[in-house]
């Protein structure tokens, strides 16, 4: 089970996609329609912070490609905040924590290039 907030900090084009407990095939359908509102309404950067995330399955980072080639897509980019633990291990041993930006808080996440 997962449990999710999204929130636009005002001082930053980023949305926040804050997640706890479980991503996995239950989430990922739970999460889609929320996620592509906000991508909609707030625009193509998204950072998932998944600090409190204590599992992932192939379909939760099925999930993260997928948002991140939409929003590369539409000029923008997916940054992942705090993977600690088995979703840590999971990004390594995929090397998926070389496709996406990886940092420690959101405070860390630069501001996007403006065009």
């Amino acid at each position: 089970m997962v449990t999710w907030t999204i929130h636009t900090p005002g001082s930053t084009q980023w949305t926040v996609l804050s997640l706890r407990g479980e991503l996995d095939l239950y989430a990922v359908d739970e999460l889609r329609r929320p996620v592509l509102t906000a991508i909609a309404a707030h625009g193509p950067w998204l950072a998932v912070d998944l600090t409190a995330v204590n599992f992932i399955d192939t379909t939760g980072l099925g999930m993260l490609v997928r948002l991140l080639n939409k929003l590369r897509e539409k000029n923008g980019d997916l940054a992942l905040i705090g993977p600690r633990g088995q979703v840590k291990r999971i990004l390594q041993w995929t090397n998926l924590n070389r496709l996406f930006p990886v940092f420690d808080s959101a405070a860390a996440i630069p501001e996007p290039a403006r065009n």
